[in-house]
């Protein structure tokens, strides 16, 4: 109970930084972060309606669909997130945090605000994965395609949908096409921040499962997390009965999934380690 606690008071604080970023680096430089707040940032531009609100309204479909669709405890923590980053920019449109602002008036530094707010949203979503949530909008959207296409880059997804979203910004902004590239800059930038902090810890896990019973596991990893397993025939050493050991290596984002399954299995043993590709093959910590 501690560590669930400590786990959504990690994911309402990211969120909370996430909301402060748009406040600073995002609004004030007129460009569209992607994604559905992109959108949600366009309308308020144009409508002057706060995004928070926006944000909100937008998610709770995909909130639900998070709750039908994917993990449980992904889809609570989804949705935290989501709440908390929404009632964060309701909170920092109300007060004046003006002089925290980065802006130009010349604009000569408008391309750094892009940069810098992409490089914090990389980070904070790579914890926000590490505490198996998400940012609500096009996640849980590049979620829900993982799990039909698990072939396709989780992160990749997320970059292909938000690059497409912030052409459309084109039109939104005046037919300017310095807000494009701003909003392709940030979408790139947090991507592959993202993506590198990941491949950085080892995104891959290797899982040796002891087990008397390994169809079901097998059925499991094979039909729910469209993974592969291996199953190897062996022996106790010490009470000489016959067993088998499920050898699989599977993405981190699925990582939770898996692990919940085999809590609720009865009489088996789970070894874990960490795995990253490589030219020759796999390596192993």
């Amino acid at each position: 109970m501690l560590k669930k606690c400590i786990s959504l008071f990690q994911i309402s604080m990211l969120a909370a930084i996430s909301a402060l970023n748009y406040c600073i680096f995002v609004f004030p430089n007129k460009f569209a972060p992607a994604g559905i707040d992109g959108i949600c940032t366009m309308i308020q531009d144009t409508l002057n309606i706060n995004m928070g609100y926006l944000s909100l309204i937008v998610n709770v479909p995909l909130i639900i669909i998070a709750f039908i669709m994917l993990n449980r405890d992904y889809a609570i923590k989804s949705c935290i997130y989501v709440f908390i980053f929404s009632v964060s920019v309701i909170i920092f449109k109300e007060i004046d945090i003006s002089k925290l602002y980065y802006f130009t008036d010349t604009g000569t530094s408008t391309v750094l605000a892009p940069i810098i707010s992409g490089v914090i949203r990389g980070i904070i979503y790579v914890h926000t994965l590490k505490l198996n949530g998400s940012a609500g909008g096009v996640d849980i959207i590049s979620s829900v395609i993982k799990i039909k296409k698990p072939h396709l880059n989780f992160m990749n997804n997320i970059f292909i949908i938000n690059t497409l979203i912030a052409i459309s910004s084109f039109w939104v902004y005046g037919m300017n096409i310095e807000p494009v590239i701003c909003s392709i800059i940030y979408a790139y930038i947090s991507s592959y921040t993202c993506n590198y902090l990941q491949n950085k810890e080892r995104e891959n896990i290797k899982y040796e499962i002891i087990t008397k019973m390994p169809d079901k596991i097998i059925e499991y990893i094979n039909r729910e997390l469209h993974q592969k397993a291996t199953v190897i025939k062996a022996k106790g050493a010490f009470s000489d009965e016959e067993t088998c050991v499920v050898l699989c290596i599977i993405e981190k984002t699925y990582a939770p999934f898996l692990e919940k399954f085999l809590l609720d299995f009865p009489n088996c043993v789970t070894f874990k380690s960490y795995a990253t590709d490589s030219i020759s093959g796999v390596t192993y910590k």
